[in-house]
């Protein structure tokens, strides 16, 4: 190799470092401002979590059906810590609805049948009453409606289930489509982004 190939050699060279140290910083900027862009939701404020089921107060489903996403990216979160594991679990079934010979509810609350649930232990089939069960969101299901949050509150329920945005899925827009409508103006900017394991499930809009 010349000297003039050389010197054409280290110059590209050093432009293309250049330019990918550029590419790495900016990437890095991007990645630390959505960090600390990311919306979530403020429980005390939320009138799901907050409130539970009362006869004045209807179910709010803004997360559900303002996020510009296709399918929101808010979803219903089951602490496992804090269930009950109830035989009739108020989030899972329409308690209202009809009994069946089992003498459990004929109908389930979710809309979008996003809640499974998986016997734990032994099952008692003489006495339903007398089993447990996990219960679990399917994430790809689930949008967020809120149905559940608000039935696992107070009377009936533990509080077990809330909502979260979910920061992998949020596109974390300037301007959030549900903290524009929330009733409760429950949507808040914070950072550092949580981990799906934490899920703060403030909403995307």
């Amino acid at each position: 190799m010349n000297e003039q190939n050389r010197r054409d050699f280290l110059r590209h060279s050093g432009r293309a470092a250049c330019a990918i140290a550029i590419g790495r910083v900016g990437f890095e900027l991007g990645r630390r401002a959505c960090a600390e862009d990311a919306w979530v939701i403020a429980p005390n404020q939320c009138i799901n979590i907050r409130l539970g089921v009362t006869g004045a107060v209807n179910v709010c489903d803004a997360c559900a059906t303002s996020c510009v996403l296709p399918l929101s990216a808010v979803r219903a979160v089951n602490d496992h810590s804090a269930c009950g594991r109830c035989c009739i679990c108020p989030a899972y079934y329409d308690v209202l609805s009809p009994t069946g010979s089992d003498g459990l509810p004929t109908k389930k609350l979710c809309p979008r049948d996003a809640i499974t649930r998986t016997p734990i232990g032994e099952v008692d089939p003489y006495d339903p009453l007398n089993n447990f069960y996990e219960y679990t969101i399917d994430e790809e299901k689930c949008n967020g409606c809120g149905q559940c949050v608000m039935e696992c509150k107070d009377p009936a329920g533990l509080g077990s289930i809330r909502l979260e945005v979910r920061n992998d899925l949020c596109l974390r827009c300037n301007r959030c489509s549900i903290a524009e409508v929330c009733p409760e103006d429950a949507y808040l900017r914070a950072g550092p982004e949580p981990r799906p394991s934490q899920q703060l499930e403030g909403g995307h809009g």
